[in-house]
């Protein structure tokens, strides 16, 4: 069965036009985790991208050929929390990698556990085992990490870091390929795998910051006095508080790709309606969304969400790039060892 792999990338979507294959590749898939390896090598490229972090390394072969292995990690606001950053490797660095190797042994291919420049400290791409080496070694957290930050109950809310604990995911339709990185609006935009900040920007606006959005989402809680601004795909959006629920609504959308969820488009009459409030003593978020949209669904949708409180950060922002999603999608196979040919779009 063909089908059409899209992927999230950038606070929106980065997708490929990929055929039949894509789904055995798609990030991970191909990795054989009965087979960790380790190898050393010298990085050639470093690509703190979005959807994934990539190293490629050259690594010499037992018969001193150098073989270029692509090394996947995870995305960059995830790896950032354990202490990476955009200079974590550069070029011309010695490394020492280990990771599960891609299932096929001749592919130089292989997931990250994690990776060690000559003077560096030990970069992990899993918090559980970034841990469990902490625990085992004493040595000192990376600097930069929040592994082991102190995560204090939010008292009142909109306030804090908090970041989705479901996952409300849904293949795309067969028939829906993308090329580009787009920034698709709510609902979509609050369900994604990040860290969202809410807080007041002042006594009339509520500000929605997240990893990896190019702007951060304006909450207008003084209708009479609030600017209006033209249609787009993150609407225009006013708030109100019922007892302790904040409540935004959010009109004058434009037609949105993937605008409700994954695969599943909205348009310009798209009426949305998002309530918040606050559980376990503040330290869970509890949203429920109930979309009307007369272009896509016969009748209102609700979508339950929920999000647990995290340590306080700066926003990480990460370029979205078409290479990174390719390898994502791909796992890195070349567009001729696929059973249907691919093509990545040009940038």
């Amino acid at each position: 069965m063909n089908r059409v792999r899209s992927i999230s990338c950038a606070a929106g979507i980065a997708g490929l036009a990929v055929a039949a294959g894509a789904a055995a590749h798609h990030s991970h898939a191909s990795l054989d985790r009965n087979n960790p390896q380790t190898k050393a090598g010298v990085v050639a490229e470093y690509l703190w991208k979005v959807p994934h972090v990539y190293l490629i390394v050259d690594v010499p072969d037992e018969n001193g050929e150098v073989v270029q292995y692509t090394v996947e990690s995870m995305n960059p606001p995830s790896l950032a929390r354990l202490g990476w950053s955009a200079d974590t490797f550069r070029p011309g660095d010695p490394i020492i990698l280990h990771g599960a190797h891609d299932r096929d042994p001749d592919r130089p291919y292989m997931g990250l556990d994690w990776a060690q420049s000559v003077d560096g400290p030990r970069m992990f791409a899993d918090r559980r085992q970034l841990e469990a080496y902490l625990e085992e070694t004493g040595a000192e957290p990376p600097s930069g990490s929040i592994v082991d930050a102190e995560v204090p109950p939010a008292e009142t809310f909109p306030s804090g870091f908090w970041t989705r604990t479901v996952s409300p995911y849904r293949e795309p339709p067969a028939d829906m390929p993308l090329n580009e990185c787009i920034y698709p609006g709510p609902p979509r935009m609050m369900m994604m795998p990040m860290a969202y900040n809410f807080r007041w920007e002042d006594d009339d606006t509520i500000i929605i910051d997240r990893d990896l959005w190019p702007q951060p989402r304006v909450v207008h809680m003084n209708a009479d006095t609030a600017p209006q601004a033209e249609p787009s795909a993150w609407g225009y959006s006013t708030g109100r508080f019922e007892d302790d629920t904040l409540v935004i609504e959010t009109t004058d959308f434009i037609d949105d790709r993937w605008g409700i969820q994954i695969g599943l488009h909205s348009s310009y009459q798209k009426h949305l309606v998002e309530r918040y409030w606050l559980e376990e003593n503040g330290m869970a978020l509890k949203g429920e969304f109930t979309i009307t949209d007369p272009g896509y669904l016969s009748e209102p949708m609700v979508i339950q969400h929920s999000w647990a409180k995290v340590a306080d950060r700066p926003i990480l922002q990460a370029e979205c790039s078409m290479e990174a999603a390719w390898l994502y999608i791909t796992a890195g196979y070349n567009e001729d060892e696929y059973e249907v040919p691919v093509t990545l779009p040009q940038q």
